[in-house]
């Protein structure tokens, strides 16, 4: 986290910490994954030499998502920057180069904004002068239509550009898509996301194994009524 204001844009970092992730998300043992995802994204905006801000769930203001994520941009304003990017910590795929370009794009005075396969969003680049706060808090946040009404509403305000979309982790089976895809992950990372997919077919496999197991003996289970027919 660094202090204002040698850049007129700052990065917000808007994530949970590693504990509350894991705690919320159904994905199983995934504390270690969501801790190295915040060092990930950490990492990967250090690289673009603009100053940031975490706000963990310690900094978040408000009674929603919507609320507290508002809050928080509004409080990179009040401290004198002109733009700032949003991000998350969910995203492995999302590259230095995009936040560099996220930044050039921002500066030309365009919104940017990065969709999610799912109908989320995880980038927003905003400008002040754009930034309507009873409007935005008011989007419909976690739904699967956050994407199209974010454009619209920016879009109402100026130009708006699209970064490439990108598969955000809020489930196993994101992970899955997210290994496919492959480009811009840590090694150490990789790994993490690849042995809890692992570990997911290996219980689908026993559980497969086992419903083999009890349906054939199922005609020698002389003691189950529905048998006995």
């Amino acid at each position: 986290m660094q202090s204002p204001c040698s850049n007129t844009t700052a990065i917000l970092i808007f994530a949970n910490s590693h504990g509350v992730d894991a705690a919320r998300k159904n994905i199983p043992q995934s504390g270690a994954l969501f801790q190295s995802l915040n060092d990930d994204i950490i990492a990967k905006v250090r690289k673009t030499g603009l100053p940031y801000f975490l706000y963990s769930e310690e900094l978040q203001i408000g009674s929603d998502f919507g609320a507290r994520f508002t809050a928080a941009i509004q409080s990179i304003f009040l401290k004198g920057y002109d733009s700032v990017i949003t991000v998350g910590n969910d995203t492995p795929n999302l590259s230095v180069s995009t936040l560099q370009q996220a930044h050039k794009t921002l500066i030309q005075g365009k919104t940017v904004i990065g969709p999610s396969t799912d109908g989320g969003i995880y980038l927003l680049g905003i400008h002040k002068n754009c930034f309507e706060s009873i409007g935005f808090r008011q989007l419909p946040w976690q739904e699967r239509h956050l994407f199209q009404d974010t454009a619209r509403f920016f879009g109402q305000m100026g130009v708006l550009h699209q970064l490439p979309r990108l598969t955000d982790i809020d489930s196993i089976g994101d992970i899955q898509s997210v290994i496919d895809f492959r480009s811009f992950i840590s090694s150490a990372l990789f790994r993490l996301l690849l042995e809890l997919v692992t570990k997911r077919l290996s219980v689908l496999v026993y559980r497969d194994k086992a419903l083999e197991s009890f349906e054939i003996s199922l005609p020698f289970n002389k003691g189950s009524p529905s048998l006995s027919l």
